[in-house]
């Protein structure tokens, strides 16, 4: 019989397609160097769905968090395919977040430790993330990689670096979903109380929160909304930098674009946050606006420009990085394709 080897297949599983970071990430496994690796599909699931599909893969990608409904589903998709690799990406759960929003967390803990042992591997979007999830899930070294996340916008590494010898207002943005996970009201506090002074605050998105955010913004000349935001290049060309002042967030992508874009970050200290800044901006407690105050009154026109060359260099070519690395991780889960072409799976 004549064996030929294939390369393994890959399947996503999402339970939302809505146009957020963990739906626009996927876009990795289109790239050339994850196809090289295997060949790659999406596939969607139910939210309320406790039996998983069989599937023709070699290697199962979950990208929802667990919870206790959704051990039944894991355990049913371990059962229903006993051939493949089943990974676990966690995009949403966190230090600060099970801080501020889990009240039971020995339970929730408890959770966690069932579910990720019905998984082969974990990966975590930030090093933060990932070592507060093998400290609460008990997970060996081992079973969890870290990749940050990636996704594609246009324009963003060949934008011009902000010019800081001009004598006009520094021009800070923030943009994402108007969420109390955003922590927007925080800076648009500070800059009422004139934390951030000599500045203008321009802040795209869209969201539940909008209503109170305008009314926190008062009539303020130096605070103004640009709405939802389609072009992430176009936004960040107006912008000097940009302020993340997230109460919760596993990776920030709004960061990772900002410094593509070559505008130095000012971040909370928050989760997978801080380890993005390195020379490219600082990390500020937004809700203390003397601090905050302090801290922007150190930036100097010289240091924002160190910043913004350093925040470019930090994000150059980070979109390859990330498909190397997941080329390299599914290559390591599945170092053989020993299933021949042809040959379905059996459940």
């Amino acid at each position: 019989m004549n064996r030929h080897h294939h390369k393994p297949r890959l399947v996503n599983l999402l339970d939302d397609f809505a146009f957020g970071g963990v739906s626009r990430g996927l876009g990795i496994f289109s790239s050339q160097i994850v196809a090289d690796a295997a060949d790659c599909s999406v596939v969607a699931v139910r939210p309320d769905a406790l039996i998983a599909p069989r599937l023709d893969a070699d290697i199962i990608v979950v990208h929802f968090p667990p919870n206790w409904r959704r051990i039944a589903f894991l355990l049913s998709l371990r059962v229903r395919n006993p051939q493949a690799r089943i990974m676990h990406v966690e995009h949403s759960y966190t230090r600060a977040w099970e801080a501020l929003k889990v009240e039971q967390k020995g339970r929730f803990r408890l959770m966690l430790r069932i579910a990720l042992r019905l998984v082969d591997q974990v990966v975590c979007v930030s090093c933060g993330q990932a070592d507060w999830l093998r400290e609460v899930a008990q997970l060996p070294w081992h079973k969890v990689d870290v990749i940050y996340p990636h996704a594609e916008n246009p324009g963003l590494c060949t934008l011009p670096l902000p010019d800081f010898s001009c004598e006009r207002p520094l021009v800070i943005g923030a943009y994402g979903r108007f969420h109390e996970q955003k922590g927007l009201e925080n800076l648009i506090g500070a800059h009422r109380a004139g934390a951030l002074p000599g500045t203008e605050l321009v802040i795209g998105g869209f969201g539940p929160m909008e209503d109170e955010l305008r009314q926190l913004a008062g009539n303020s000349p130096d605070i103004r909304f640009a709405g939802k935001i389609d072009d992430v290049a176009g936004f960040l060309r107006g912008c000097d930098l940009v302020a993340v002042p997230s109460r919760w967030e596993a990776y920030g992508q709004v960061a990772c674009e900002a410094r593509e874009a070559g505008r130095p970050i000012l971040v909370a200290p928050v989760d997978g946050l801080p380890e993005q800044v390195g020379s490219a901006g600082l990390v500020i407690d937004f809700t203390n606006p003397d601090a905050l105050a302090r801290a922007f009154a150190t930036l100097d026109n010289q240091r924002l420009g160190v910043m913004a060359r350093a925040a470019r260099r930090s994000a150059q070519d980070c979109g390859l990085d990330r498909q190397r690395e997941w080329a390299r991780l599914i290559r390591r889960l599945v170092p053989r394709q020993a299933r021949p072409i042809g040959v379905p799976v059996t459940a």
